[in-house]
């Protein structure tokens, strides 16, 4: 217990404004005096012979507000490590586990909200990071070895401190992710300068592991799926397939609705002109649609947009093939082929947007980051595998759109490429097709967004296509004219923007 000395780690006490209060340590001098703020409500003790005083937050609060303050009483200069450094300093599952050469309290510091586990340890290392009141975080290389499992049990009264061997690898995983070859190498840098001071086992695993992702065979398995994906040669990206579990998952939950198409095969003939003119309208390649008739059916090239109006072109020309439009990829590698031969035809006449071929420069919508181009391959084939047990076509179609959006493999074309994808998996089936008329573009559009921002395991997404199906297997498609009449009373060509200002929705015909 801190006893006598006025405040002998040096703790700042903070302004008594604060509604954490401020923290006081114990002396011969304020003892007594505390005691008495104590019993009346004006202080409470927070460990042996530390208080805080004036907080009008609840004690839990008050002591996250000094956990360091707290912690350097009874450990000055100590290092938050094992797996809090992994958690940048904050507390796992309600512990905080610290190291320090000589640590003059051994047991565990239980306090309000949260439990301080000691060990003996290095102090602060090269590339250690300061933390407040004194303390340090374990550094890059630090706190991987300490991490990496070792052998044995953790007492029964709390968790192991490290997070094991697999998790490090992630980590590692992470590192190149974010910063390639030259974060690697930067780490092993500091692995070589702390050799000596940490355990040889574990930094020689985090060694290995180094090496490899830089191209050193080292015969070591790595049990990270991720770190072994980067080995093998195709790294995917974790946190999306976090995501497509979570709506493989909904979808699990989720009765089918079978919407076949119905009708004679007359009443379909010109969905797949206006499923075209609407995908590439919400791409924001614009054509009046009797300008976009003369384009896709007539051959008709305006010299002043030929991109534009090959686009257009291509696009109905896959949807309408009786053969392309139901192509629907039955394992990972013919997802990445598929997405490939669209891609090519779709992007013919742009030869910068680089037809058939997977983006080497990272994109974005908005200052939302699609996956990283050395993380796409791995990521489709990832994503496709996350998806396997959901059979039901539109449940699928859904998964497929997801996955192409998110990854997003292409430089341009890939919202086109998705629709494309996500209705051969219905066409091959025999349902109804997705259309997304443009008054519904941003009611599509926010849908993905929230799936991309976590918003839920994608309820609001797979609505959206439902009613769009809906929607679509409602119409009749039989003729140009009385197809673009309907569209024109149901608002379908609305802009979506003034739409929403007005307050129209898209409605199904009668």
């Amino acid at each position: 217990m801190v006893g006598a000395t006025d405040n002998p780690a040096g703790v700042a006490a903070r302004g008594p404004e604060h509604p954490a209060g401020r923290l006081v340590v114990a002396t011969a001098q304020n003892k007594a005096g505390l005691s008495r703020q104590a019993k009346a409500g004006a202080a409470f003790r927070a460990a042996p012979g530390v208080y805080i005083v004036g907080a009008t937050l609840p004690p839990e609060h008050a002591v996250r507000h000094h956990r360091t303050g707290i912690i350097s009483v009874f450990w000055p200069g100590g290092v938050l490590c094992d797996r809090t450094a992994l958690a940048g300093g904050e507390p796992v599952d309600g512990w905080v586990f610290v190291a320090h050469p000589s640590p003059r309290r051994r047991s565990d510091l239980v306090l309000a909200g949260v439990t301080v586990s000691p060990r003996t340890g290095p102090g602060s290392l090269p590339g250690d990071m300061p933390m407040p009141d004194g303390l340090y975080l374990s550094g890059p290389a630090r706190k991987l070895v300490e991490n990496v499992s070792v052998a044995g049990r953790p007492p029964k009264s709390r968790p192991a401190r490290q997070a094991g061997t697999a998790i490090v690898e992630d980590e590692i995983d992470e590192i190149a992710r974010r910063g390639g070859a030259g974060s690697i190498q930067n780490v092993l840098s500091q692995l070589d300068l702390l050799a000596g001071s940490l355990p040889a086992g574990p930094a020689k695993t985090v060694r290995d592991r180094l090496v490899a992702v830089l191209g050193t065979v080292t015969g070591a398995k790595p049990s990270s799926k991720r770190l072994a994906a980067r080995l093998s040669g195709e790294p995917y990206d974790e946190n999306r397939i976090e995501m497509f579990r979570a709506l493989a998952e909904l979808l699990g939950d989720t009765a089918p609705e079978p919407r076949p198409e119905l009708g004679a095969v007359s009443r379909w003939a010109w969905e797949p002109f206006f499923e075209a003119y609407f995908s590439n309208f919400i791409e924001g390649t614009e054509f009046g649609i009797h300008e976009a008739r003369r384009i896709a059916i007539d051959g008709a090239i305006p010299p002043e947009r030929p991109a534009d109006a090959h686009d257009v072109a291509a696009t109905y020309r896959i949807v309408s093939d009786a053969a392309t439009r139901s192509l629907a990829p039955a394992s990972a590698d013919e997802l990445v082929e598929l997405l490939r031969d669209h891609h090519r035809r779709l992007m013919a006449a742009r030869p910068d947007k680089l037809p058939g071929e997977f983006k080497e420069k990272p994109n974005y919508a908005g200052g939302y980051a699609f996956v990283d181009p050395g993380l796409v391959l791995g990521s489709l084939r990832r994503g496709f595998d996350v998806f396997a047990a959901v059979t039901d076509p539109f449940q699928r179609a859904v998964a497929l759109m997801l996955v192409v959006t998110e990854c997003h493999p292409f430089d341009d074309g890939n919202g086109r490429v998705a629709r494309i994808i996500a209705n051969g998996a219905l066409s091959a089936a025999g349902q109804v097709r997705i259309v997304i008329p443009t008054v519904y573009r941003n009611n599509y559009l926010a849908a993905l967004a929230g799936v991309s921002n976590r918003n839920g395991r994608g309820e609001t997404l797979v609505s959206v296509l439902q009613f769009a199906q809906r929607w679509t297997g409602a119409m009749d498609w039989t003729t140009f004219e009385g197809t673009d009449e309907t569209l024109r009373r149901l608002d379908a060509y609305l802009d979506p923007g003034l739409a929403d200002a007005s307050g129209v929705k898209l409605r199904l015909p009668n």
